[in-house]
């Protein structure tokens, strides 16, 4: 049941986890040369960035982000400083760390971070969802931190 305060964040709630599912059953559906198929960005690449990654890296780093994402936006919300990410060197690090992640390993990290990621989200004062704050790649409001977290990431 939404609070006073978080009508409209509870909104976005069941949103987020019907695209969380609906990316489970992506990842379910990839064969095996699929899962190693490296991969591209579409429709356009972020912050240039360029990937190169497999499949099933790409869908493990998804399903071990959500905290990141969560601890960003909740630093964004406080009105503290996001410091600038390298992204091509975190997803580098990433995909030699985890370059032998099996599909059952990621599922199961996908299914266990679901609630918590709706739960985030529902957890936005609705008061804070259209406040702009600066970030690394341009200002951005709860309500933007929530939408490109959530299209970048699942």
């Amino acid at each position: 049941m939404a609070t006073p305060n978080h009508v409209r964040s509870d909104q976005y709630g069941p949103g987020v986890r019907s695209r969380q599912e609906e990316f489970i059953r992506l990842v379910e559906s990839l064969n095996d040369e699929q899962w190693h198929r490296l991969g591209q960005n579409f429709p356009q690449r972020m912050n240039d960035e360029d990937e190169g990654r497999p499949v099933g890296v790409i869908a493990h780093h998804v399903a071990t982000n959500g905290d990141y994402i969560t601890e960003r936006i909740q630093t964004m919300l406080a009105g503290g400083p996001l410091a600038p990410v390298n992204q091509r060197a975190v997803n580098a690090e990433h995909a030699r760390s985890h370059s032998g992640v099996t599909k059952d390993e990621v599922l199961r990290l996908l299914r266990l971070a679901r609630v918590a990621i709706a739960n985030a989200v529902r957890s936005i004062p609705d008061d804070q969802l259209d406040i702009e704050r600066s970030t690394p790649v341009g200002p951005m409001s709860g309500r933007g931190a929530r939408r490109e977290s959530a299209d970048r990431s699942i």
